[in-house]
């Protein structure tokens, strides 16, 4: 068996469509579907049965996936592995962060870099915790921060750190000394939330569900200055951690009451494609968030 059509069919497993894992993967439909060929008639059975919505694995195929996933990781760590070195940390990372995890950790996270890594460049492309899957199952990204939730099993995540969610409001909304809203109470006022494609809506509206409770947002903005900049217009109620709104809260521009029955909460993931081999710059990456998450006072 190739590598290659491992990973190649990886993808297609988890996508259930030869179409979207040759955009992920950057190939031709044709050229997937000759690795996938290959692989079937290297192992003489069948891996895939079309359906008309896409494939869907055979009892050979789930077997196969379940155990290339174990071999490619294997793989990937025993290439770094043979391939560190550690004394001269030189080259370059691509890392994803969302706007609002990276108001709280870009800044400490170059200044720690450069201060441990000097011959280390970095890319830092903020984005949606969607596109920041996308570009690590790609590999455009090396490692990334995620929203816990639908996170990909092709990628190693492990928590960084959880961070309670608050109804940000205009001071002139909200109560004179409210700190804490039910949220029954949250889904009937005027809301501006992200698209359906962001992890903050999807917890909302799983939440809004199991209330019984329509979710119906006056406005939706995917930009978290733009959630921002409405909520001090007045214009209606965001909800986000308080760690990306240290500024506004502290000179009151916008206030923010804790989110109960239920509480709202999510963790931030740094994640990475299990089945490619880390860089050591990569790796020092990687140690030095978790170095800095650990002495940063982030969370509630």
């Amino acid at each position: 068996m190739d590598i290659k059509q491992l990973r190649s069919f990886i993808h297609i497993a988890e996508l259930g469509s030869l179409s979207r894992a040759a955009d992920r993967l950057n190939l031709s439909q044709p050229a997937l579907s000759r690795q996938l060929n290959l692989l079937e008639e290297n192992l003489n059975t069948q891996l895939l049965e079309r359906t008309g919505r896409g494939v869907k694995l055979t009892e050979a195929g789930r077997i196969l996936a379940e155990r290339a996933r174990v071999i490619l990781g294997d793989l990937a760590r025993l290439e770094a592995d043979i391939s560190e070195r550690r004394d001269h940390i030189t080259g370059h990372v691509n890392i994803g962060l969302p706007p609002s995890a990276g108001i709280v950790i870009t800044g400490a996270l170059v200044e720690a870099v450069r201060d441990r890594y000097p011959e280390l460049s970095l890319s830092i492309a903020e984005d949606l915790t969607g596109d920041i899957q996308e570009g690590l199952l790609s590999g455009r990204l090396d490692v990334g921060a995620l929203h816990d939730g639908m996170i990909s099993r092709s990628l190693h995540s492990e928590p960084l750190w959880r961070e309670d969610l608050f109804l940000i409001s205009h001071p002139s909304l909200v109560p004179e000394n409210a700190t804490e809203i039910a949220f029954e109470d949250v889904v009937r006022l005027p809301l501006i939330m992200p698209t359906p494609k962001h992890g903050l809506r999807a917890k909302m509206q799983e939440a809004a569900f199991r209330a019984g409770r329509p979710l119906m947002p006056v406005v939706e903005a995917d930009a978290l200055r733009v959630l921002v900049d409405l909520a001090q217009r007045g214009l209606g109620h965001t909800v986000l951690p308080r760690s990306s709104l240290v500024a506004e809260l502290s000179t009151g521009r916008l206030k923010a009451r804790r989110i109960t029955q239920p509480g709202m909460a999510r963790t931030v993931m740094l994640s990475w494609l299990q089945d490619r081999p880390l860089s050591a710059g990569t790796k020092a990456v990687i140690d030095t968030l978790r170095d800095l998450v650990g002495t940063m006072p982030i969370g509630n």
